[in-house]
């Protein structure tokens, strides 16, 4: 999925009395206006609204601004579920960078800030004041959109919410690269907070994980294809981010409802939390790990069920999968389960994640890693034994035998890239063609091998 950004105006009549609007014709991210607004409203916060200073950060709102309004009678910037939108684009890292600004406007009952075509600069300073007085000020005043009214803002609207959400309207626009890029961070964050003792806090994952499932929805190959971002050094929050992936596909394939696929998720991206407890020299040593670093290294399921023993509701299940995700389906794994019980079934998904993501990256220096088929071999012969009978089944039909992004060689020498699953025979993906057998680059053209008989990887 293509990364959205607004047209560049030619001409912006719209707004007046800025250099900056008339000047910069660059294109900007849809996620730009909203850090624009943000910058401006602390640093009017700082030195006031007239202040010279406050001057440059009022132009540059204004001309990241300008490019929507030059084609478009209005832009609308809403929140709905922790998350904040620009019309139906979903602003991931916005709503993780900027959650004080986000609560913020929680905080003063605005749920959607709309700006028309004919804003005045006078008017965006309004708003910036309006927005930087305290939330019982303006609860005082009759709330945010009386006092833009009182303050003569009139291409300005501000209410509590909106009478159709994006997602509702059935064109939520999500990128696949945010969110995996979001997802990294997050992570970091989780396992900071974690290896500081601190208390959890899950509402950027659970942003993270909805936006996932978004995606999921819309266009699978897109999440699918976010993968090929990850980092083969096998990275903990690289790998956390494509197990979480990786089993919110066999999810779609399992039919599971919203709730479990986001209880899915949330536990996915944290399987792996309780390594921090284990040593950075284990977790990163590039040779063979001893026996008794190997026996450290098999803590990390209980120091992740340790680390999350607070969770409530369906979230505890999230301990469950960090306890279980090595036990195996036969109980023969780590740590010693002694119930007469098989792993909780969203173990069990995670953990075929976990081992293909695992066994196609390495950071250690004796280790190769596997390549797809041969890691979709090894989930596929452990079926009934160390995996779930089923799951390994569905994780093949769910990513194809070659993932998207899987670099093949086809029987002409031709190099390609898988671009798609095939839906009707697992192991004919289509591919597109970016190479010759002697080595030349060409234009990229798709094959689709199950129509094309003739071909074969």
């Amino acid at each position: 999925m293509s990364e959205p950004v607004i047209p560049v105006a030619q001409a912006i009549p719209a707004v007046q009395g800025t250099s900056a609007v008339e000047t910069d014709a660059r294109p900007v991210r849809r996620g730009e206006v909203l850090r624009a607004l943000s910058r401006a409203r602390r640093t009017a916060a700082l030195y006031g609204t007239n202040h010279p200073v406050v001057d440059q950060t009022m132009d540059d709102v204004l001309r990241v601004i300008a490019q929507p309004l030059a084609s478009r009678p209005s832009l609308r910037i809403s929140i709905h579920e922790d998350t904040f939108f620009l019309d139906s684009t979903v602003l991931l890292e916005e709503s993780l960078a900027l959650s004080s600004l986000l609560a913020d406007l929680k905080d003063r009952d605005i749920g959607v800030i709309e700006i028309r075509a004919g804003l005045e600069p006078d008017e965006l300073r309004r708003l910036v004041e309006v927005l930087n007085l305290r939330a019982g000020d303006v609860r005082r005043l009759g709330g945010a959109a009386a006092c833009l009214e009182q303050r003569g803002v009139h291409h300005i609207a501000v209410g509590r919410g909106q009478a159709m959400l994006p997602r509702e309207q059935g064109n939520v626009q999500v990128d696949a690269r945010d969110a995996y890029r979001a997802g990294l961070r997050v992570v970091h964050e989780l396992n900071f907070q974690a290896a500081g003792g601190l208390p959890l806090d899950l509402s950027k994952a659970r942003i993270v994980v909805t936006a996932l499932i978004e995606i999921l929805t819309m266009d699978r190959v897109a999440l699918m294809g976010a993968l090929a971002l990850k980092n083969y050094d096998e990275d903990t929050a690289h790998h956390s981010v494509s197990v979480c992936i990786l089993s919110l596909l066999m999810a779609s394939w399992l039919q599971f409802d919203r709730a479990l696929i986001s209880t899915l998720g949330l536990a996915a991206l944290l399987h792996d939390i309780g390594k921090v407890r284990i040593p950075h020299e284990i977790l990163t040593k590039p040779g063979t790990l001893t026996a008794d670093e190997h026996t450290i290294m098999r803590q990390h399921p209980v120091h992740g069920a340790h680390l999350l023993r607070n969770l409530s509701g369906q979230t505890k299940l999230a301990m469950v999968v960090a306890f279980e995700h090595h036990a195996n389906y036969d109980l023969s794994g780590y740590p010693r389960i002694t119930t007469k019980r098989h792993p909780h079934l969203l173990a069990r998904v995670v953990q075929v994640a976990d081992t293909f993501d695992a066994a196609t990256s390495s950071r250690r220096a004796y280790r190769r890693p596997a390549t797809s088929a041969q890691a979709m071999s090894l989930i596929v012969n452990g079926a009934g034994t160390t995996f779930d009978p089923v799951l390994p089944e569905v994780f093949v039909r769910a990513l194809g035998v070659y993932p998207v992004g899987t670099v093949v060689e086809l029987d002409t020498g031709d190099v390609a890239v898988v671009r798609r699953p095939g839906t009707r025979d697992v192991t004919r993906p289509t591919v597109s063609v970016v190479k010759t057998r002697e080595g030349e680059s060409v234009e990229p053209h798709d094959i689709g091998l199950e129509d094309d008989r003739e071909r074969f990887i």
